[in-house]
Protein backbone atom coordinates (compact mmCIF):
# COMPACT_ATOMS: atom_id res chain seq x y z
CA UNK A 1 0.00 0.00 0.00
CA UNK A 2 1.36 3.41 -0.95
CA UNK A 3 1.66 5.88 1.87
CA UNK A 4 -0.21 9.14 1.50
CA UNK A 5 2.13 11.95 0.49
CA UNK A 6 2.65 14.49 3.22
CA UNK A 7 1.76 18.04 2.12
CA UNK A 8 4.79 20.29 1.92
CA UNK A 9 4.90 23.20 4.31
CA UNK A 10 4.54 26.43 2.36
CA UNK A 11 6.28 29.57 3.50
CA UNK A 12 4.08 32.58 3.14
CA UNK A 13 5.85 35.47 1.44
CA UNK A 14 4.41 38.96 1.62
CA UNK A 15 2.29 40.06 -1.33
CA UNK A 16 3.91 42.88 -3.26
CA UNK A 17 2.43 45.40 -5.65
CA UNK A 18 3.93 45.96 -9.10
CA UNK A 19 5.59 49.18 -7.92
CA UNK A 20 7.07 47.50 -4.85
CA UNK A 21 8.40 44.65 -6.99
CA UNK A 22 10.09 47.05 -9.40
CA UNK A 23 11.78 48.93 -6.54
CA UNK A 24 12.92 45.82 -4.66
CA UNK A 25 14.12 44.00 -7.79
CA UNK A 26 16.24 46.97 -8.85
CA UNK A 27 17.83 47.15 -5.37
CA UNK A 28 18.46 43.40 -5.27
CA UNK A 29 20.40 43.58 -8.54
CA UNK A 30 22.80 46.22 -7.19
CA UNK A 31 25.96 45.15 -5.42
CA UNK A 32 25.27 47.36 -2.39
CA UNK A 33 21.48 46.65 -2.41
CA UNK A 34 20.70 50.39 -2.50
CA UNK A 35 17.24 51.53 -3.59
CA UNK A 36 18.52 54.81 -4.97
CA UNK A 37 18.50 55.95 -7.63
CA UNK A 38 14.97 54.65 -8.16
CA UNK A 39 14.14 53.03 -11.53
CA UNK A 40 13.11 55.53 -14.21
CA UNK A 41 10.27 53.23 -15.23
CA UNK A 42 8.33 53.98 -12.04
CA UNK A 43 4.99 55.65 -12.62
CA UNK A 44 4.46 56.51 -8.95
CA UNK A 45 5.71 59.99 -8.13
CA UNK A 46 5.60 62.45 -5.24
CA UNK A 47 3.25 61.58 -2.39
CA UNK A 48 2.28 58.25 -4.00
CA UNK A 49 5.92 57.18 -4.12
CA UNK A 50 6.51 58.32 -0.52
CA UNK A 51 3.58 56.12 0.52
CA UNK A 52 5.11 53.10 -1.23
CA UNK A 53 8.46 53.68 0.50
CA UNK A 54 6.74 54.10 3.88
CA UNK A 55 4.89 50.79 3.40
CA UNK A 56 8.09 48.94 2.51
CA UNK A 57 9.82 50.36 5.60
CA UNK A 58 6.87 49.46 7.85
CA UNK A 59 7.06 45.87 6.60
CA UNK A 60 10.85 45.85 7.22
CA UNK A 61 11.54 45.10 3.55
CA UNK A 62 13.80 48.17 3.31
CA UNK A 63 15.65 50.25 5.88
CA UNK A 64 17.59 53.48 6.33
CA UNK A 65 21.36 53.35 6.84
CA UNK A 66 24.11 55.93 7.25
CA UNK A 67 25.99 56.27 3.98
CA UNK A 68 29.34 57.53 2.81
CA UNK A 69 29.90 60.41 0.38
CA UNK A 70 29.10 59.61 -3.22
CA UNK A 71 26.22 57.24 -2.44
CA UNK A 72 22.74 58.34 -3.52
CA UNK A 73 21.05 59.71 -0.43
CA UNK A 74 17.44 59.60 0.78
CA UNK A 75 17.52 62.27 3.47
CA UNK A 76 19.72 64.20 5.91
CA UNK A 77 19.22 64.55 9.64
CA UNK A 78 19.54 67.68 11.75
CA UNK A 79 23.33 67.29 11.80
CA UNK A 80 23.42 67.05 7.99
CA UNK A 81 24.35 63.35 8.09
CA UNK A 82 23.27 61.49 4.97
CA UNK A 83 21.09 58.37 4.95
CA UNK A 84 20.29 55.98 2.14
CA UNK A 85 17.66 53.29 1.60
CA UNK A 86 18.61 49.62 1.28
CA UNK A 87 16.73 46.39 0.77
CA UNK A 88 16.82 44.16 3.87
CA UNK A 89 17.29 40.41 4.19
CA UNK A 90 13.50 40.15 4.57
CA UNK A 91 13.11 42.13 1.33
CA UNK A 92 15.43 39.74 -0.50
CA UNK A 93 13.56 36.75 0.88
CA UNK A 94 10.28 38.27 -0.30
CA UNK A 95 11.78 38.08 -3.81
CA UNK A 96 12.99 34.52 -3.22
CA UNK A 97 16.64 35.61 -2.94
CA UNK A 98 18.97 34.43 -0.20
CA UNK A 99 21.59 36.96 0.93
CA UNK A 100 25.20 35.76 0.69
CA UNK A 101 28.30 36.75 2.66
CA UNK A 102 29.54 38.61 -0.42
CA UNK A 103 26.35 40.66 -0.47
CA UNK A 104 26.82 41.64 3.19
CA UNK A 105 30.38 42.76 2.45
CA UNK A 106 29.22 44.98 -0.43
CA UNK A 107 26.51 46.59 1.69
CA UNK A 108 28.93 47.23 4.55
CA UNK A 109 31.38 48.86 2.13
CA UNK A 110 28.68 51.27 0.92
CA UNK A 111 28.02 52.45 4.47
CA UNK A 112 31.72 52.72 5.37
CA UNK A 113 32.92 56.33 5.72
CA UNK A 114 35.19 57.43 2.89
CA UNK A 115 38.28 57.84 5.11
CA UNK A 116 38.00 54.29 6.41
CA UNK A 117 37.58 53.02 2.84
CA UNK A 118 40.75 54.76 1.74
CA UNK A 119 42.69 53.57 4.78
CA UNK A 120 41.57 49.99 4.18
CA UNK A 121 42.58 50.08 0.51
CA UNK A 122 45.86 51.93 1.01
CA UNK A 123 48.90 49.74 1.83
CA UNK A 124 50.67 50.68 5.03
CA UNK A 125 53.96 52.46 4.60
CA UNK A 126 56.86 52.75 6.98
CA UNK A 127 57.23 56.12 8.63
CA UNK A 128 59.77 58.32 6.88
CA UNK A 129 62.73 59.21 9.05
CA UNK A 130 63.61 62.38 7.21
CA UNK A 131 61.56 64.84 5.21
CA UNK A 132 62.51 65.21 1.58
CA UNK A 133 62.15 68.45 -0.33
CA UNK A 134 60.18 71.53 0.57
CA UNK A 135 57.00 71.12 2.59
CA UNK A 136 53.88 70.87 0.44
CA UNK A 137 51.31 73.62 0.65
CA UNK A 138 47.91 72.48 1.78
CA UNK A 139 45.24 72.87 -0.84
CA UNK A 140 42.03 74.64 0.05
CA UNK A 141 39.30 72.24 1.23
CA UNK A 142 36.72 71.33 -1.40
CA UNK A 143 33.35 73.02 -1.12
CA UNK A 144 30.77 70.77 0.51
CA UNK A 145 27.18 70.48 -0.64
CA UNK A 146 26.12 72.19 2.58
CA UNK A 147 28.31 75.20 1.76
CA UNK A 148 27.02 75.22 -1.81
CA UNK A 149 23.37 75.31 -0.71
CA UNK A 150 24.02 78.08 1.83
CA UNK A 151 25.75 80.07 -0.91
CA UNK A 152 22.78 79.55 -3.23
CA UNK A 153 20.36 80.68 -0.50
CA UNK A 154 22.25 83.94 -0.09
CA UNK A 155 21.33 85.00 -3.62
CA UNK A 156 19.04 87.99 -3.59
CA UNK A 157 16.91 86.46 -6.34
CA UNK A 158 16.38 83.33 -4.23
CA UNK A 159 16.53 79.69 -5.27
CA UNK A 160 13.96 76.95 -5.79
CA UNK A 161 14.02 73.46 -4.31
CA UNK A 162 14.39 72.08 -7.84
CA UNK A 163 17.51 74.23 -8.32
CA UNK A 164 19.08 72.72 -5.20
CA UNK A 165 18.07 69.18 -6.21
CA UNK A 166 19.77 69.69 -9.59
CA UNK A 167 22.99 71.00 -8.02
CA UNK A 168 23.29 68.51 -5.14
CA UNK A 169 21.43 65.38 -6.23
CA UNK A 170 19.41 65.45 -2.98
CA UNK A 171 15.79 64.40 -2.81
CA UNK A 172 13.24 67.25 -2.37
CA UNK A 173 12.34 66.12 1.15
CA UNK A 174 16.07 66.08 2.01
CA UNK A 175 16.27 69.73 0.97
CA UNK A 176 13.29 70.63 3.16
CA UNK A 177 14.85 68.74 6.07
CA UNK A 178 18.08 70.66 5.50
CA UNK A 179 16.13 73.94 5.65
CA UNK A 180 14.37 73.13 8.92
CA UNK A 181 17.06 71.14 10.70
CA UNK A 182 20.28 72.90 9.77
CA UNK A 183 19.56 76.32 8.26
CA UNK A 184 16.82 77.42 10.65
CA UNK A 185 17.46 75.35 13.79
CA UNK A 186 21.21 74.75 13.95
CA UNK A 187 22.59 77.80 12.12
CA UNK A 188 19.67 80.08 13.16
CA UNK A 189 19.66 81.77 9.75
CA UNK A 190 16.61 83.84 8.73
CA UNK A 191 15.40 81.66 5.87
CA UNK A 192 12.34 83.09 4.13
CA UNK A 193 10.36 82.10 1.06
CA UNK A 194 7.95 83.80 -1.30
CA UNK A 195 5.99 82.90 -4.40
CA UNK A 196 6.81 84.92 -7.50
CA UNK A 197 4.55 86.01 -10.32
CA UNK A 198 5.36 82.76 -12.09
CA UNK A 199 3.83 80.82 -9.18
CA UNK A 200 7.17 79.29 -8.17
CA UNK A 201 8.28 79.40 -4.53
CA UNK A 202 11.83 80.61 -3.96
CA UNK A 203 13.90 80.54 -0.78
CA UNK A 204 16.61 82.90 0.38
CA UNK A 205 18.42 83.95 3.53
CA UNK A 206 17.22 87.41 4.47
CA UNK A 207 19.78 90.10 5.11
CA UNK A 208 20.08 90.94 8.80
CA UNK A 209 19.85 94.67 9.39
CA UNK A 210 22.74 96.02 11.43
CA UNK A 211 21.71 97.72 14.69
CA UNK A 212 21.53 101.49 14.55
CA UNK A 213 24.09 103.35 16.60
Amino acid sequence: MMEAAMPKAQTSSPKLTDTQLVILNAAAQRGDHALLPLPESLTAKGAALDKVIATLRKRNLIEERRIADGVSEWRRDEDSRAYGLFITTAGLLALGIKETDEDRTSVAAAAMPRKRKMDAARPRRKAQTASTGAPKRRSAPAQTKQDLVIQMLRRQSGVTIDDIVTKTGWQPHSVRGFFSGLVRKKLSLPLVSDVGKDGVRRYHIAAVASPKT
